[in-house]
């Protein structure tokens, strides 16, 4: 099979879409809500479990980077990542603005520096990404075996730890990257390095680790419980704030990864169709969900009662609502420069 064309990943892209759009459900439950101890905390373990989805979109973004080149990048390898990623964000994140700011009654510059620039919206990731295209760029000019270096991952660990450490546990570590880092704390490279070295390493590896998970499942499924309960017992915890930036899940959201991989493997047929099709519009879907949900949760909070109603609803209906402007958007090329060209490629 043709790199480019592993099946685990188009499940892979799917189940990842799901499941950030399930942890925004959530989010919007919990905000409309007035949930009393009990339950938020019960939400905070869940969602942080489900917070896998933005760490492992990013991690997957830099796997397939070292999975398809070794030695060097492709010519044009950053200008089509640039008109197709950074592209579709601009646009996108404009319409996010200008909706935006007519709620608000805000000035429309302001609120396009505010969030899309400076990275203070839901669509942060991308800016995490279009810096992880700007390293590779200068690491495979430099070195490319930096990438897959068991030590460059071990350093790189360590380096996100002691910051996220800092940055949740030291005040003046917080007003210094507030003060002095001029876009959203949230985008700043150093918080997501780790993920950016075992992207790599991962990928360069790709079908080592990947037999090496399949032989030992028992033991990646209780590193990653493990992972998680020693998260919970670690720390104090805020539960109306759920962040894929604490250092104490940097080992749960990595072994989390390689069971994903593992279960989408086990794929090849199930509703492929449909799969594949989610698939191809999950950046798009990344990118509008959030605008629409809020208004959809309206509606399908009415199930809110009858869990097992209303998430497979909640998801439905969003995910079909962000696939339907999609398809129809599909019928203009222009609009590969809002969605990216993933749609475009079938």
């Amino acid at each position: 099979m043709n790199k480019g064309r592993r099946i685990e990943f188009i499940y892979l892209r799917t189940f990842l879409c799901l499941l950030i759009v399930l942890t925004h459900v959530l989010t919007e439950f919990s905000n409309t809500n007035e949930p009393d101890d009990n339950q938020i905390q019960v939400l905070y373990w869940i969602r942080m479990i489900l917070i896998i989805g933005t760490p492992s979109f990013i991690i997957l973004s830099q796997l397939l980077t070292t999975l398809n080149y070794n030695e060097k990048l492709k010519p044009g390898y950053l200008k089509a990542r640039l008109k197709f990623i950074l592209l579709p964000y601009l646009i996108m994140g404009a319409f996010y603005s200008y909706s935006e700011s007519l709620k608000l009654n805000n000035s429309f510059l302001k609120q396009f520096l505010e969030n899309v620039i400076q990275g203070n919206w839901y669509g942060y990731f991308i800016i995490i990404i279009i810096q992880f295209f700007l390293l590779n760029w200068l690491i495979y000019r430099i070195n490319s075996k930096i990438l897959y270096s068991k030590w460059s991952l071990i350093i790189a660990f360590i380096v996100n730890t002691v910051y996220l450490y800092s940055h949740q546990n030291i005040d003046s570590v917080t007003k210094f990257v507030e003060t002095y880092y001029p876009f959203s704390p949230e985008t700043f490279i150093v918080g997501w390095i780790f993920y950016y070295f075992l992207g790599s390493y991962l990928g360069h590896n790709y079908a080592k680790i990947k037999y090496f998970v399949s032989k030992n499942i028992a033991l990646i499924i209780f590193l990653t419980i493990a992972a998680y309960l020693t998260f919970e017992l670690v720390g104090d915890h805020d539960y109306w704030m759920v962040s894929s930036m604490d250092y104490r899940i940097l080992l749960y959201i990595s072994f989390a990864f390689l069971l994903l991989i593992n279960f989408s493997s086990q794929f090849e047929t199930f509703m492929y169709n449909s799969v594949e099709i989610l698939s191809m519009y999950s950046f798009f879907i990344y990118l509008l969900h959030p605008i629409i949900l809020e208004y959809i949760f309206q509606y399908t909070s009415i199930f809110q009662e009858k869990t097992i109603i209303f998430i497979p609803v909640s998801l439905l209906f969003i995910v079909g609502c962000c696939l339907g402007v999609g398809i129809l958007l599909k019928e203009f090329h222009v609009f590969k420069f809002v969605m990216g060209r993933q749609p475009y490629s079938k």
